[in-house]
């Protein structure tokens, strides 16, 4: 047809500009463009109410107890919302007093030895003196061995004798009154009377740097200040008839507890007890000299006694806000089993199955089932990567390679390809 004539150029390449036109790419940086809601979202949880008194009743009762498990147990007794240290415990005692042993009196310095211990004092209450003892062999009082005896030992009264100080003066033979021949015994008496001075201090270098003493908060006084050895020894459960002739081991223990830098007081608790089970308490002593032929003695003296023990020791607690946080954090975990708990019955341990079934419908929602979802996922691979095969090489716009389900021989196409087309089979020669 000679009229017909081609369609404007601009119509085809407008078009074809607008089909591969690309969208403008969004830059990062422009802040505009973020989809801050979906950013800054967060889920929560859907809360579903439940009225029954009774399951109400369960739970609140749970609340209750987990609240003052924490508040009582974990915050008051234990103190886990504090930093905690060990201290640093210091005693002094000092004594006065005396004893007489028929023609002799006892002061300080003979009934008190040594003179000063660190951690507490020694009081002899009965004393057994043997004189120029000399080396040679006898039964050792110390560890006796009974007959038969080995090389280069004897037996006498039925127990071998060795090398040593002689006469003999040791733990068996000196247990009751009757005492080694030669020996001088002198019992101490008065002695309930003497008068004890006990203080103590401690501090925790660690958590800071107060020094807590006893009996310095008002209104407290120190227990253990010139205090009758009678009275200590009451403390124990016993007298000073029981422990005069063997002895004994008294302990005195001073335990604090104390919140460093809420207050600047703190008072130990103590406990006074017995310790030797009635075995009592000695130490020896001895001291030498020669005598006039130039050969080395020596006086053996055994001491029976009041040993008193004092020890000082304690922790210190200082409050933590990061500890604070922790605890209370736990509390509130912990509030959730009362939520598990009643859950776990409404929906397992109810009597009524009614009753039960109504909750689940109430608690759970029920979806699809989705279980096929990974088969679906993989007929839709297979179908894009079949489809992926028939796509037509860059710059093919038309023919039967066109991916427009029309089959071989289709000739539909992109608006600008099928305009081409037209044009193109519209043409008559001259």
């Amino acid at each position: 047809m000679a009229g017909t004539a081609e369609l404007p150029s601009l119509v085809e390449e407008e078009d074809e500009g607008l089909l591969h036109k690309q969208p403008a790419k969004k830059k990062w940086w422009d802040f505009s463009t973020w989809d801050w809601g979906r950013m800054l979202s967060y889920r929560t949880y859907k809360v579903v109410s439940i009225k029954d008194w009774r399951l109400g009743l369960l739970y609140w009762c749970m609340v209750t107890s987990i609240i003052m498990y924490s508040i009582i147990f974990v915050f008051n007794m234990e103190g886990r919302h504090t930093e905690q240290a060990t201290g640093t415990g210091t005693t002094s005692v000092r004594f006065r007093g005396k004893g007489f042993a028929v023609d002799k009196v006892f002061d300080n310095t003979d009934l008190r030895f040594p003179v000063t211990e660190p951690t507490g004092a020694f009081i002899m209450s009965r004393r057994i003196t043997v004189k120029n003892q000399r080396l040679g062999d006898c039964v050792d009082w110390d560890s006796p061995v009974k007959c038969p005896c080995k090389a280069n030992s004897t037996c006498r009264d039925g127990l071998c004798t060795r090398r040593g100080w002689c006469p003999s003066l040791g733990d068996f033979n000196t247990k009751s009154t009757d005492v080694p021949q030669g020996a001088v015994q002198e019992t101490i008496l008065g002695l309930e009377e003497s008068i004890l001075h006990i203080s103590s201090s401690i501090a925790f270098p660690s958590i800071g740097n107060q020094l807590f003493v006893t009996g310095d908060s008002p209104d407290a006084k120190n227990p253990f200040a010139n205090i009758r050895l009678g009275d200590l020894l009451a403390m124990a459960g016993t007298n000073m008839k029981e422990v005069q002739m063997r002895g004994a081991l008294i302990s005195v223990a001073l335990m604090w507890r104390c919140d460093v830098g809420a207050s600047r007081f703190c008072e130990p608790n103590t406990l006074v007890k017995r310790l030797d089970n009635g075995q009592g308490f000695q130490q020896k002593r001895a001291t030498y000299r020669r005598d006039a032929n130039g050969e080395e003695v020596r006086h053996a003296t055994y001491l029976f006694g009041v040993r008193v023990l004092v020890d000082c020791s304690g922790i210190g607690r200082q409050a933590s806000m990061p500890l604070i946080v922790v605890q209370i954090g736990s509390c509130i975990a912990l509030l959730r089993v009362a939520m598990f708990v009643a859950d776990f019955v409404m929906l397992t341990l109810w009597p009524n199955a009614e009753r039960r079934l109504a909750y689940k419908q109430c608690k759970i929602n029920y979806t699809e089932d989705f279980s096929d979802l990974q088969e679906r996922l993989n007929l839709i691979k297979t179908e894009n990567q079949r489809e992926a095969r028939v796509i037509p090489s860059v710059g093919q716009r038309s023919g039967n390679h066109v991916p427009l389900g029309l089959g071989a021989g289709g000739r539909a196409g992109m608006p600008a390809a099928v305009l081409r087309g037209r044009t193109t089979s519209g043409r008559m020669g001259p």
